[in-house]
Formats: structure tokens, sequence, C-alpha cells
């Protein structure tokens, strides 16, 4: 057996799109050079790592890793040639010792990492440290405890049927940073009975709430290890935390999901009283927000550099607009989604947080949906979505992948709002937008809320609200220059009469 992996040779290759070869910023005959390593055992090691990597992530990821393997082979050959497996020593002593080597020979720790959709900074390790780190962790033996006895879960190894949604996908849940071990067990149960009625989502809100609150206790109230020993005063000190040293708008959700999975340990734990810890005026009452929606300037400065992105990715975004859907609506629409009637088109709109809907739209909107399923069909044949990940076209497109991509578009540009501030992106903010544009058509309630694929009526002054200074200012002319496939959705409704 050849001791060098090469590029090529790796499954992530064979199944990589011609953009992701294109992409790589390495030849494909590079390798991995496993002789680098000083005994056999380190090298088996190592090469099952790297062959499981190159089965599962994609091959401009793995690329990037080869000068990371390089370093840390590097330093086992200067600093640990009698390690007999990368597992003799502690995964802390190898990653002081490594960091230590690094500084030494001119390299840098860490980084600052500065994300453009999270704009502030927080620490990261450099990639040799990292792949270290991977490395360490995919050596860890096996652990053969029920998924739910473990301190992270695998999710897709939990016999439950998850609520998720597929363009925000989650694979773990990790409680380790629950501090408390009694209560750390308390939440592993009733979350395990959470996420067979709400979704994901949900749950890894609820979490973070309850991380923060364990954090809390662990440095004020140690003597607090499980949720059966929280009181009202427990509580009440919380609350002061929360408002007098957090900085932070508003804590309402929060405390809501701490209040949740209080009361279910209560009822699991035969302690009733756990659900009655808080009191009214405690939770913050609910504010409702004006909102906010893009300009038409907005709107057109934004699509002039959209479509010069990615064309699938632009239509996407495009068809997202035109729509006035959700983004995980648009994400996950599937190539059945379009049929005809009386000569025109019906989209049929699977609402992942709802049920589906259906309405008209224009044959400019149909040919853009359909230019993007050829693309996908022909790239990667039958798919159960249009916009597929390049990586797993079994999953759509995630969310984050779409907002970065946007983000690096922003700033690159250096795209500036209304107010000359530089662009935030939420996709949201389109269909706001779609929703006040309907209300500037003076539709009535109930066929604006069929357009938004809204069950009931209730939301629709929102967008009446969002629109009232806007008829005071705006135009005839300026109606007139409304999209034309909104004016289409409208002359599509009347004509097929009920859908």
């Amino acid at each position: 057996m050849t001791n060098r992996i090469y590029l090529y040779e790796l499954e992530s290759y064979k199944r990589a799109t011609p953009q992701q070869i294109k992409s790589m910023y390495m030849s494909a005959d590079r390798f991995f050079d496993l002789d680098e390593l000083p005994n056999e055992t380190l090298r088996e090691e190592m090469r099952a790592f790297l062959m499981e990597r190159g089965n599962r992530l994609s091959i401009t990821s793995i690329a990037r890793e080869v000068p990371a393997y390089n370093l840390v082979c590097r330093f086992v050959n200067e600093k640990e040639r009698k390690l007999c497996s990368f597992r003799d020593k502690p995964i802390k002593e190898l990653e002081r010792k490594l960091k230590a080597w690094l500084m030494k020979q001119g390299f840098k720790i860490s980084y600052a990492r500065n994300s453009i959709v999270y704009p502030e900074k927080s620490p990261a390790d450099v990639g040799s440290v990292a792949f270290l780190k991977k490395l360490y962790r995919f050596l860890e033996p096996a652990d053969n405890r029920a998924e739910q006895e473990k301190d992270v879960w695998e999710l897709k190894k939990l016999d439950i049927q998850l609520i998720d949604n597929p363009i925000r996908s989650v694979h773990k849940l990790n409680f380790k940073p629950i501090k408390q071990q009694e209560m750390r067990e308390e939440l592993k149960t009733v979350i395990f009975m959470e996420l067979k009625n709400v979704a994901v989502g949900t749950v890894l809100s609820e979490m973070s709430a309850f991380k923060r609150f364990s954090k809390y206790l662990a440095e004020k109230k140690p003597e607090v290890q499980s949720c059966k020993d929280i009181d009202r005063d427990v509580i009440e000190s919380y609350l002061t935390y929360l408002n007098t040293e957090v900085i932070k708008k508003s804590f309402r959700t929060e405390l809501i999901y701490i209040k949740t999975l209080l009361s279910l340990v209560g009822k699991v734990y035969d302690r009733e009283d756990l659900g009655e810890l808080f009191f009214t005026g405690d939770i913050p009452s609910e504010v409702r927000t004006l909102y906010r929606t893009y300009s038409d300037s907005e709107i057109a400065r934004l699509n002039t550099h959209i479509v010069q992105m990615n064309e699938q990715i632009a239509r996407a975004l495009i068809i997202h607009q035109m729509l006035g859907t959700r983004i995980s609506d648009t994400l996950t629409l599937p190539p059945d989604c379009l049929y005809q009637k009386n000569g025109g088109y019906i989209i049929k709109v699977k609402q992942v947080k709802s049920s589906y809907y259906e309405k008209p739209v224009s044959e400019e909107l149909a040919a853009l949906i359909q230019k993007a399923i050829s693309y996908t069909k022909e790239r990667y044949g039958e798919s159960r979505y249009i916009f597929v990940c390049e990586n797993d076209p079994s999953r759509p497109y995630q969310y984050s992948m779409i907002q970065n991509q946007v983000m690096n578009m922003i700033h690159r540009e250096d795209l500036r709002d209304d107010n000359g501030e530089l662009f935030g992106f939420n996709t949201h903010l389109f269909r706001h937008t779609y929703g006040r544009k309907l209300t500037e058509m003076h539709l009535d309630d109930y066929t604006i809320a069929r357009l938004l694929g809204h069950t009931g009526t209730g939301s629709v002054k929102y967008y009446r609200k969002l629109s009232n200074s806007a008829l005071e200012q705006e135009t005839r002319e300026m109606r007139e220059e409304m999209d034309v496939i909104l004016l289409d959705l409208i002359k599509g409704w009347e004509e097929y009469g009920e859908i």
C-alpha cells in the first residue's frame, strides 16, 4: 500500500462538480505524505482520518488541509517522535506543545475570526491546531452508550421523526455547556421529549437559553446542582443579573424557554412548583416592532449585483422576491411545483412552517423557475429540490450559504442603503416588501393573505402600516412602475377563480 494519499484518489474528488475542481487552489496530484510520520501506527491512524474526511467533506475543504497536515507532521517529527499513538498524550498537552512550536517557527497560533454575517470578532485556532484537534476527536474510542445517555447527541441516531428546517440543518445537540451534572441529565430527559413535538430550531434556542442560565448558576450559585434546587430566590437573582449586568435589548424569549424547560422538568420529576417560579411581570410583554422593508431604489441596487452572482443563486434570490415566500419555502421548492391550468401557470408552495398553498404566477416567473429546474437536472439528475447543495444534491441550499454569498457581494461592492449605511441582509425583508407592495395596490385583506400564504388575515394590518406613509408620497407613475409580475398574479387569480 502506497504511503501517499493523492487528492484525486479521494471520494470527494471523484464526486466533485467541475466548479468545485476549478475552485481548488492546488492541483489534484498534490498528496498527503504519510511517510512524514515517524511510525506505522501514526500513519494508519492518520490514513483512517484522512480517508474518512475525504469521503465526507468537499474536495475544496480537503485540499485546504494539506498545509495544516504538513505542519502537524513537522511538529511530530521534531517534538513527539516517541508517540506510539496520537492519543498517548492528552489533547491539551499536545495542543500546548504544538502552539509553542508554531510560535518558535514564526507562525501564528490563532486569528481573529471576523465573519461578514456576524461582525463581532472572536479568536479561532489556525489550521494546524484545528487539524490536530479534529484528528484527536476522530480517534476517540467508540461510545457504545445509547445516544440519549451521551453528552453530545447525533440527531440522526435518535429514534425520532425530527421536525427540522431543511435549509438550516442541525446535526448535533451538545449538553456539555450545562455545567451541573445532575441538571444536565434532567435536561437530556426533557429535551428528548421536546424533540418529538417541537422543531429542532426551537429546541436549540431552548438549550441556548438554559446554557446561559447554567453558566450563571455555576458562577453565582454553585450550590445549585439540579433543577430541583432552583427556587424563587434563584429566579429573582437571575432576573436581577440579566437586567443589570448583561447587555441585550430583551430576554423575553430566553425567559420563556427557561420557564418551559423548568415546567417540563417539574412534570417529569414530580416537582410541579418548578413551573410556577416565574411570576406575572417577570417576563416582559411582547413589543410588536414595525416591519422593515426595502425601498424600490434599494431593491434595484441589490438586484443589479445579485444578477451578477452565480446564476443559480441569482435565480433563487430573484424567484424568492417574485414569489414573496419565506426563504425556507423558496429553497425547498420541488421540481414539480409548477402546473398549468386554463392556459396559465400555478405554483404549489409547501410551507416548512405550515401546510401548502397554491397561487397563479406569471409566464416570466414560470420560465425562470423552469430554467432553474433544468439547471439542476442537467448537473445532478433527478432531485428532491430545485436548489441543491453542490456537495450533497439530496439537500437544498442552506440559508447560511445564501447569506454569506450575498454579504460577501455587499462588502465587495460596497453597497449602501438609502441612509448611506452598508446593507445588512435579511431575506425576510423581501417578503415584507412584497406584502407592502400588495397593500399599495389597494387589494383586499383576503387576497393579500392568500398571496402571502397566510391562513388568516390577522397579519395584513402590519403590511398596511408599512404602506400608509408611502401611499401619501408615491404617485400614480410610481405605482405604474410596480413589478409587472405582481399584476399578472392578480390577473391570474381573477381568471382562475378559487384554487
